[in-house]
């Protein structure tokens, strides 16, 4: 299939919706969780064991998933993840324990993981130059939608209490917009298989490699805070780069012996833009994951508010999201690099407005006054989330776009791990333990914890946002890139 096929719009739709499912399945879960333990009679442990699940085997299995996707072809991949997630989620919706519930939770995200990479390959293959910029940015406008409506959908449904199911509508509406999507990809999508025939051949030893590194990584940063960062807990941590070393070394010499095919071509990071561009991904999403956690502790906990009442103050950061998300491809094909130092500038700009609320309104701040700061902070990270996607992967060739979106999505998945341990821990430590418990309106001592504890988080993330601004010079374009 060539770039302009006639129907690369209707299959960016289908794409789309399948993303939105991923998307809102994380977020949604978040909410309903407390709901689900008592139902479902989950220890602790177990609870976020239905939260993790997800999430890890999301992370651990992209880079594989985005290589597959290679050598086998988009539109089978992808139809094999969301065929995985859409059952998956039949399954959460019936479950019976919390055992069954974790099982079910970890196959959906093994199919997101081989659905998501297909997602940043199929715009990068099927549309170019200002087309691309706009497929990025309708994109990231779902990404920053999902990731809000999942919050005041989740508290909808289970006050409507739908055929008396409660939370269990959360996974069983994913069911007949799964299978809307299934017979979208198989009707509209065309398939496409970059690599030749003889690369055929997934490199194993990288994958075994790859999991591993990862899972040393995210396991203790999912729970290190959970279990109060036991000693033991730090050697995976020390594993990690010792793995991730021989999993470069193991690609090196697979790319040197012209023999087969890495998982992940050590090439792609001699391309300025997509090294550049990873660290700056790091650093983008990390900021997000640090709000997005800080935020919502503080408005339940320190404010008293529902999951719902959290989920509108937050509302229209998704709207500012959504507003320069959808344009922002389109000026980044245009304006290259710039358009990314606008967004750094406003972000931390947003966050200064923060601290000015805050600093207006003191014990007598009630979460809603935050709504223009959330709003301005909304609009930046469009302005930044689309246009970083697309310097990015610039210079990736045709038959580099699964890995090298496999590599972008892990990115994203560990920085929103490394935000979410850091955020947390600022968080906490400036609260305390006992108030960390607080539910309902806290009194003017513990609110002050709070607010010192959100102030620390958003001091980290101006700290993150300069950081990207002094990156983003070795991203500029050039005329092939915006091409």
């Amino acid at each position: 299939m060539e770039s302009r096929d006639p129907k690369r719009w209707a299959a960016l739709v289908v794409v789309l919706m399948a993303t939105l499912l991923s998307i809102v399945s994380v977020f949604i879960s978040n909410v309903a969780l407390p709901v689900i333990q008592e139902d479902l009679g989950a220890s602790a442990g177990q609870a976020q064991m239905i939260l993790a699940g997800y999430n890890l085997m999301f992370g651990l299995f992209l880079v594989t998933g985005g290589r597959l996707g290679d050598l086998y072809g988009i539109k089978r991949v992808f139809l094999l993840g969301l065929t995985l997630f859409t059952a998956a989620s039949a399954v959460s919706g019936f479950a019976p324990g919390p055992v069954s519930l974790i099982g079910s939770r970890a196959v959906q995200g093994l199919g997101a993981a081989l659905m998501i990479p297909q997602v940043m390959s199929f715009i990068q293959v099927y549309f170019t130059g200002k087309e691309r910029g706009m497929a990025l940015g309708a994109y990231a406008a779902v990404g920053g939608f999902g990731s809000t409506a999942a919050q005041l959908l989740g508290g909808w449904l289970i006050a409507a209490d739908w055929f008396g199911l409660g939370w269990r509508m959360i996974y069983l509406l994913n069911v007949p917009v799964g299978l809307l999507a299934i017979v979208g990809t198989i009707r509209i999508l065309r398939e496409r298989i970059a690599a030749a025939e003889h690369d055929r051949r997934l490199d194993w030893t990288g994958v075994v490699l790859v999991t591993a590194a990862l899972s040393a990584l995210c396991f203790p940063l999912t729970f290190g805070n959970d279990w109060g960062w036991p000693w033991w807990i730090f050697i995976p941590l020390i594993a990690s780069p010792c793995l991730a070393f021989g999993f470069v070394r193991h690609q090196l010499r697979l790319e040197k012996s012209g023999r087969a095919t890495p998982l992940i071509r050590p090439s792609l990071f001699q391309r300025r833009s997509f090294s550049v561009g990873n660290l700056s991904i790091l650093l983008f999403y990390a900021n997000n994951a640090v709000l997005f956690i800080v935020m919502p502790l503080f408005l339940q906990r320190g404010l008293g508010m529902t999951p719902f009442q959290s989920g509108l103050v937050f509302a229209p950061l998704a709207l500012g999201f959504a507003l320069t998300s959808m344009k922002s491809g389109e000026w980044a094909a245009k304006f290259g690099h710039r358009t990314l130092i606008a967004g750094c500038f406003l972000l931390e700009a947003g966050y200064l407005l923060f601290f000015a609320t805050d600093a207006a309104f003191g014990s007598n701040l009630r979460g809603y006054e935050w709504i223009p700061a959330a709003l301005l902070a909304g609009v930046a990270m469009g302005l930044i989330s689309a246009p970083l996607n697309f310097l990015t992967l610039a210079h990736v060739k045709e038959d580099e776009t699964g890995q090298a979106s496999g590599v972008v999505t892990s990115g994203v998945e560990i920085a929103y791990a490394l935000g979410t341990v850091a955020g947390g821990t600022l968080f906490f430590s400036a609260v305390g333990t006992d108030t960390g418990d607080v539910h309902g309106l806290a009194t003017g001592t513990d609110l002050s914890a709070y607010l010192h504890g959100v102030h620390s988080a958003i001091g980290l993330n101006g700290l993150l946002v300069i950081g990207m601004l002094m990156l983003i010079r070795y991203l500029k374009e050039t005329k092939e890139s915006v091409k």
